[in-house]
């Protein structure tokens, strides 16, 4: 595990969540692009993603599925940058087993808006060590369609300063 996800880990970061209208990382833009291109009847997975529209970014992706009646998510597919963040492959993992307690609600509620209500969501995120930002990520969900063609599950594109 490198050190930043070390710190986030330890529980010995702050942890400040801002949902925004807009992204400013520079690769937030093709995310967007694919998001507002979209086919009619949504993104699906299998048919829309992964794409080529994305290929640049599936390293940064998460695909949660919704479980336990979406009182939480598991992970259904991680790309490889993920294994930086969290220092192994979470593919599979709970959602709830991912993040600090005091984080998890703020994030399960967000993922809930994106599954439930088939819209996209955007945050700043920043972790910080005292007076110290040791991380900051934007992040971009998006409702997709699970292959069965009828559940929705959410696609997260994370983006790092």
């Amino acid at each position: 595990m490198d050190r930043i996800s070390a710190w986030v880990e330890s529980g010995l970061t702050t942890n400040d969540f801002q949902v925004v209208d807009q992204l400013t990382h520079p690769s937030g833009e093709i995310a967007l692009r694919f998001w507002r291109e979209r086919p009619a009847d949504g993104l699906r997975m299998g048919r829309d993603v992964p794409s080529r529209a994305i290929a640049p970014l599936l390293s940064r992706v998460i695909v949660y599925e919704p479980i336990d009646g979406g009182e939480d998510f598991r992970v259904h597919l991680a790309g490889s940058g993920t294994v930086r963040r969290f220092g192994r492959d979470i593919t599979g993992e709970r959602f709830s087993r991912l993040f600090a307690p005091e984080d998890v609600q703020i994030r399960r509620q967000i993922l809930h808006d994106v599954t439930v209500n088939g819209e996209p969501r955007m945050m700043h995120v920043r972790h910080s060590a005292g007076s110290v930002e040791v991380l900051r990520l934007e992040l971009l969900q998006i409702p997709v369609i699970a292959p069965n063609g009828v559940d929705r599950w959410a696609l997260t594109f994370s983006f790092y300063f």
